[in-house]
C-alpha cells in the first residue's frame, strides 16, 4: 500500500479540513475513526462520541511527519 507523506503544516491542515471525515488529533497521532457497531470487538476498535467503531492510527515518524494511507489523496 502506498503512502502520503505530510509535514507538520500539510498534517494540520488536512486534519481540520477532514474531521467531519473522522479525523482528530490523539497527542501527536492522527486518527481517523469510522462508526461500526463491531467496533467493541476489535483491537483497533474505539468508543468515541456513544457510539463504537474503528480506528486507524497514523503515528509521527522519526523524521518528523506523518505517513498516510493514499486512499485518502483525494482529502488534501
Amino acid at each position: 500500500m502506498s503512502k502520503i507523506v505530510l509535514d507538520y503544516n500539510a498534517a494540520h491542515k488536512f486534519v481540520e479540513k477532514n474531521k467531519s471525515q473522522g479525523f482528530f488529533w490523539d497527542g501527536w497521532t492522527i486518527v481517523k475513526w469510522s462508526p461500526s457497531n463491531n467496533g467493541y470487538m476489535q483491537p483497533n476498535g474505539m468508543f468515541r462520541n456513544n457510539k463504537w467503531g474503528y480506528s486507524n492510527r497514523y503515528n509521527l515518524t522519526s523524521s518528523g511527519t506523518w505517513e498516510i494511507s493514499d486512499k485518502y489523496a483525494k482529502l488534501i
